[in-house]
C-alpha cells in the first residue's frame, strides 16, 4: 500500500511537471518586474524617484518586435499616446529584453524616457514637450505585471496617477475597459504598455 502511494505522487509529481513544461511552451513571452543591483538603481535615482524596469524572455519565435507605449489621460479622457517606440527583435540570436520607463518631472515639468536593450542594442526615447506640469500634486506608481505577454495583444505593465485627491487608488490589473475607466478616473494619469509584435513598424500591414 505504501508503494502504491509513492508511485501514484511520483506519477501526479510528473503530471504536474509536465503540464507546467507544456503551459510555458503555449505562452510567446515571460515578463517580470526586473531587479536591478545597487550600482543600477543608484544611478535611477539620480534621474528619477519613479522607474519601472521590467526582463522579458522571449518564448515565440515569429516575434519580431517589442513596442513600449505611455498613454496619457486626463479625469478618464485619453489625450495622447506621449510614447510609442519599438525596437527589434531576432529571437534565434537574442531572446531577452529589458524594458525600461522612467518619469523625470524636473521643477514640475513632465518628461518620460522610456528604453527597449537587448544583447545586441537598444532604443530610447525621450518625451517632455507638451506635458503640463504637475506642482504639488501627490502620486502613485506600480507596475502591473501579468505573468507572460501574448503577441499581438497590447497588455499594461505599469501606471502612474498623479492627483489632488485625498485617496488614490488603482486596480491590482488592468484588463477590461471598466478597469481602465477606474484607473483612469484622475486629474493626470499614465498608462504604461507593451506590445510584443510577428512584424516590424513600417512593414506593410503592421499596425503603426
Amino acid at each position: 500500500m505504501l508503494r502504491r502511494k509513492i508511485n501514484i505522487l511520483i506519477l501526479l509529481s510528473l503530471l504536474s511537471l509536465v503540464a507546467a513544461c507544456s503551459n510555458q511552451e503555449n505562452q510567446d513571452a515571460l515578463i517580470e518586474e526586473g531587479e536591478l543591483t545597487d550600482y543600477e538603481r543608484n544611478l535611477t535615482n539620480l534621474v528619477s524617484e519613479n522607474v519601472f524596469v521590467y526582463d522579458v524572455e522571449i518564448l515565440n519565435k515569429n516575434a519580431k518586435a517589442v513596442r513600449l507605449k505611455v498613454d496619457y489621460y486626463q479625469e478618464g479622457e485619453l489625450v495622447d499616446t506621449i510614447v510609442n517606440l519599438s525596437f527589434s527583435v531576432d529571437v534565434e540570436e537574442e531572446s531577452e529584453a529589458r524594458l525600461v520607463f522612467l518619469n523625470t518631472p524636473p521643477s514640475g515639468q513632465e518628461k518620460w524616457v522610456a528604453a527597449i536593450m537587448t544583447e545586441n542594442g537598444m532604443a530610447s526615447s525621450t518625451v517632455d514637450e507638451g506635458l503640463p506640469k504637475m506642482e504639488d500634486m501627490s502620486g502613485i506608481a506600480g507596475s502591473l505585471v501579468g505573468p507572460s505577454l501574448e503577441i499581438n495583444k497590447e497588455s499594461v505593465i505599469g501606471s502612474m496617477v498623479k492627483s489632488n485627491q485625498e485617496t488614490i487608488g488603482t486596480p491590482v490589473h488592468i484588463e477590461t475597459e471598466e478597469d481602465l475607466k477606474r484607473a483612469t478616473s484622475y486629474e493626470h494619469v499614465f498608462i504604461l504598455k507593451a506590445t510584443l509584435m510577428d512584424c516590424n513598424v513600417g512593414e506593410e500591414g503592421c499596425p503603426e
